[in-house]
């Protein structure tokens, strides 16, 4: 059976709800989808995935368009898309902004793993780590990589968004990348990675560690919802009981908020 994990499935009404119906008769058709992203291109040698046993984490995604993450991705993805790392328009940011564009150069020739790793570390190092309600003044603002760069610091979701731009600009396809929100079940707190997808595998961008890993070396991130270019996903897992729901609202999961993760 699926059991969506417990933050999630008070979405009963609104994304079950909207999904259940086409699903019903969907999966009648079709396996479930299972893959929370599908590269268009050659990622540096990696065979780009088609179809793999699960999604991110080794859960199921089921694409969905309702969740409030998709309307703040809609608003931020076309600045994602269209970020330049060349220039600079004005003094805030721009020294920030000149090793970031030195690390993309630098990754064009580089190797797939080295040049994910190489902006990973890059981009660490680059951000400081804090909470939206600091920094913004609101909770879980999703900002767009002119506004990463500019403040010089963000919390756990900024960290991915700056990284997906970065890459994109380092010549990988978007749709292969997704900012994945997930449950660190060990600290019992909410945390966003950027999760890359190939034929071997799905790879962890996070910014608690310069090591880029394969999810299956990560047991504790259970993930709750993703996105990835125009699409989005909520996650869920497999289990031998019924569906569970739980009465915890998606707005609640917030990503880092209140917590001083570096």
């Amino acid at each position: 059976m699926l059991s969506l994990a417990s933050p999630l499935a008070a979405v009963a009404t609104e994304a079950i709800g909207t999904w259940s119906k086409q699903a019903s008769e969907g999966l009648k058709r079709q396996r479930v989808q299972k893959v929370a992203v599908t590269a268009g291109t050659n990622l540096g040698g990696q065979t780009p995935a088609q179809s793999t046993p699960s999604a991110v984490f080794h859960s199921v995604a089921f694409r969905v368009s309702s969740i409030p993450v998709a309307r703040k991705w809609k608003t931020v993805f076309p600045a994602v898309a269209a970020a330049d790392f060349d220039h600079c328009a004005n003094e805030s940011g721009c020294a920030a902004r000149g090793i970031l564009g030195r690390a993309i150069e630098n990754a064009n020739g580089l190797a797939f793993r080295q040049k994910i790793s190489g902006i990973n570390r890059t981009v660490n190092r680059l951000v400081r780590y804090q909470p939206d309600a600091e920094n913004y003044g609101s909770k879980d603002y999703w900002a767009t990589p002119d506004e990463i760069l500019a403040r010089g610091k963000g919390d756990c979701e900024d960290y991915a968004i700056l990284k997906m731009a970065a890459l994109k600009a380092a010549g990988l396809p978007p749709e292969a990348m997704s900012v994945v929100v997930l449950r660190d079940v060990r600290r019992n707190l909410y945390h966003a990675v950027l999760a890359i997808t190939t034929s071997q595998g799905h790879f962890i961008l996070d910014n608690l560690s310069d090591e880029v890993k394969p999810d299956r070396a990560l047991p504790n991130y259970q993930p709750l919802f993703s996105v990835s270019a125009d699409r989005s996903w909520i996650h869920g897992v497999r289990s031998t009981g019924d569906k569970v729901a739980s009465a915890a609202p998606l707005s609640d999961v917030m990503p880092g908020e209140g917590v001083a993760l570096r």
